[in-house]
């Protein structure tokens, strides 16, 4: 995805692997339908987490492809990104390049983050996998959008792409919500601590029509590209999330 550079004095893209213990893929863990905790209750896809149980397994573990694969995740990347706020008393420490907020990081407290909460991309988990989908979508435009800009790191714009569709979590998980200005802000704050500032200011940003970053631009750009935009709406009914796909 991204093309990781590394000092030549040091081979920072690989490590060697631990034992880990044997985890059980083939069962969905529960994911709560109350929201005690944004950040907490946010699972990853279960196909992230075996594509980096293999990647770990390797004698020598390239950090940039398990860098890739967190990166195609929101559930992951958020989940590493919040291990880095913690462990990093002030922003201005933080490293905000996902291969060295991994490489900084505790290789076993990490996967054991990210491989705690899981979901499966099949028919009960529509919404939650369209939320994922579409939000690495967006990110991979955003990227590419940045490219052609001057002054906007294209690695920054994914993030900002990935994350961009907070607010539309907690509705396709079936967490309580409100509106969704309420939504957004709601996540916005309960991650205040946790995202990099250029992707604080990126999201505030595009709400703001005063504004004058090019974020606003960019993600709208890559929405156009991506040619949909997911809508999830609650079923009156049933008290369950719909999903609906808007094409351009």
């Amino acid at each position: 995805m991204f093309n990781q550079v590394f000092d030549s004095g040091a081979d920072l893209g690989r490590v060697l692997p631990p034992k880990w213990p044997s985890f059980d893929f083939s069962e969905e863990k529960a994911i709560p339908s109350k929201q005690a905790n944004f950040l907490e209750l946010l699972p990853a896809m279960s196909a992230t987490v075996l594509g980096l149980d293999m990647l770990l397994q390797e004698h020598c573990v390239d950090l940039r492809m398990v860098s890739d694969l967190v990166l195609s995740d929101v559930g992951a990347t958020l989940k590493i990104l919040q291990m880095i706020a913690i462990e990093y008393e002030t922003v201005a420490e933080r490293p905000t390049r996902m291969v060295d907020c991994i490489a900084s990081l505790d290789v076993n407290s990490w996967f054991g983050a990210i491989s705690a909460r899981t979901f499966v991309s099949d028919r009960r988990h529509s919404a939650t996998t369209a939320v994922w989908k579409h939000s690495r979508l967006v990110a991979q435009y955003a990227q590419l959008v940045a490219e052609s800009l001057e002054g906007i790191s294209p690695e920054d714009a994914y993030m900002v792409g990935l994350l961009h569709g907070i607010g539309d979590i907690p509705v396709a998980m079936g967490w309580p919500y409100g509106d969704r200005g309420r939504r957004d802000q709601s996540a916005l704050l309960e991650m205040e601590g946790t995202l990099p500032p250029f992707v604080l200011n990126a999201i505030r940003g595009t709400s703001d029509s005063s504004d004058s970053s090019p974020w606003g631009f960019i993600l709208n750009s890559a929405h156009e590209l991506s040619g949909v935009r997911a809508e999830f709406e609650p079923s009156s009914s049933s008290g369950s999330t719909s999903l609906a796909i808007r094409t351009h």
